[in-house]
């Protein structure tokens, strides 16, 4: 199994680019889910946790890079 500092800055750009697209797309099904009167609040508790669970891993497989102090301060 590879580690995940075989992956190359690009290949994991673009994971985070899927996860994040996916979880998206996920969000947007939920919407629409929400809106109709019949919705079981567990399928919409699931999405939710499936959409944040996307979004955690996308941003450990390509973090944001830290702020530069001065720039945060600016």
């Amino acid at each position: 199994m590879a580690k995940h500092t075989d992956l190359s800055n690009s290949e994991r750009a673009q994971i985070a680019q899927i996860l994040d697209r996916r979880s998206n797309e996920i969000a947007g099904f939920c919407d629409e889910y929400r809106r109709d009167a019949k919705h079981f609040g567990s399928v919409e508790f699931a999405l939710s946790r499936e959409i944040d669970r996307l979004r955690r891993l996308a941003e450990r497989v390509n973090p944001a890079e830290p702020e530069d102090e001065e720039e945060a301060s600016a």
